[in-house]
């Protein structure tokens, strides 16, 4: 039952792997959020971050927020905002990194005439993570602060007050049609975690617990992944209901 469950927070992700930004409303298009995973981190010999690799773990303390999308603005820890281009001439992100990197395009609409690089795994229009779920994790992991939502960079945050199940969205069968606000979605597929969700990022450590609780009690899954049926836009307090509730 879906009774008073609720959009509690919104977060983009405008470059793949980096820290992501809160909003209190935005709109959903076809391919998702506006301004999310815009962009691809790059080294010099062109390998995409992937922060499973340790070489890349440095990559989500690296803030990105939207600038005018299709551009984008970054932190490093303790810095200040800097506009995208900076990731490929500051020589603080090299050391950050401990090798120079550069911001890249993901293909997209309007991403005709410049260099672009696909993403690393298939990408998702809409990931969505309940509380309920979150709130399993808490329960069941020992170090405090395991279960944040940081870990799982999930792009819509879903209050669920039903607590009947320890992982609701996981169990939603791939067609089910998901209602937020005006905009309607559709579940594709469970999201299936990787050591991503282990590693050290803003405010939380470095928890192997995390993956292993999830492999052995929920087949390695944590949130939904949906496609979009019916753009619009979304804002937090929007409800959420579940088609057949």
């Amino acid at each position: 039952m879906t009774g008073g469950a609720a959009l509690q927070s919104i977060w983009r992700y405008p470059v793949s792997s980096m820290g992501g930004e809160r909003l209190d409303a935005v709109a959903i298009g076809p391919a998702g959020l506006d301004g999310d995973r815009l962009w691809g981190l790059l080294d010099a010999a062109g390998e995409i971050a992937s922060p499973k690799r340790r070489r890349w773990r440095p990559t989500p303390h690296v803030l990105a927020r939207v600038a005018g999308a299709p551009a984008v603005e970054v932190r490093l820890p303790g810095g200040d905002w800097r506009p995208g281009a900076a990731v490929a001439v500051d020589p603080a992100f090299a050391a950050h990194f401990g090798f120079p990197v550069r911001l890249v395009r993901h293909p997209g609409p309007d991403s005709d005439g410049v260099e672009t690089v696909p993403p690393r795994y298939e990408v998702r229009a809409v990931h969505l993570v309940t509380t309920a779920s979150l709130a399993t994790l808490a329960r069941r992991l020992p170090a405090p602060g395991s279960a944040d939502r940081v870990r799982f960079r999930p792009n819509l945050v879903v209050d669920w007050p039903d607590r009947s199940r320890p992982f609701p969205e996981s169990a939603w069968a791939p067609g089910l049609e998901v209602t937020v606000g005006a905009v309607r979605l559709r579940v594709v597929e469970p999201c299936r975690r990787c050591a991503f969700v282990t590693i050290a990022q803003p405010g939380v450590d470095q928890d192997p617990a995390v993956l292993d609780l999830l492999t052995r009690e929920n087949g390695a899954n944590l949130g939904a992944l949906l496609e979009v049926v019916e753009p619009g836009r979304v804002a937090t307090g929007d409800p959420v209901r579940i088609a057949g509730d």
